[in-house]
């Protein structure tokens, strides 16, 4: 008895599982029908913000660390050579124009596709 009270149970479980399967199946279909134009596939979508997420911070480290780099040059010669702020302009200006080449060779215009 014992043994069919289990098959039964088990066959129960089972048959409320393919209702509920059945019952997403045609919810989907649905809201596929409803707005054909959204995709169901969310995880593309967190896929582009991450790649967007990953050249901003690059990005900008790209520009701060080459500006960074050329204020400590221009520093590092003007303490040396005793002519304050003239190398601190000249290599933070440097270091600047390094940081947007930098960002450039990250972009690639031509790689750049028109939405």
């Amino acid at each position: 008895m014992d043994l069919k009270k289990e098959e039964g149970v088990s066959l129960e479980e089972d048959a409320k599982k393919k209702q509920l399967d059945s019952f997403d199946k045609k919810l989907q279909d649905f809201e596929s029908r409803l707005n054909p134009s959204k995709k169901q596939d969310h995880s593309q979508s967190y896929e582009g913000d991450n790649d967007l997420w990953k050249f901003v911070l690059r990005s900008g480290v790209e520009l701060f660390s080459a500006f960074l780099v050329g204020v400590m040059i221009g520093y590092g010669l003007d303490y040396w050579l005793s002519t304050r702020p003239l190398f601190i302009i000249i290599f933070s200006v440097l270091g600047m124009g390094a940081g947007v080449l930098n960002v450039w060779r990250i972009v690639k215009p031509g790689d750049i596709k028109s939405k």
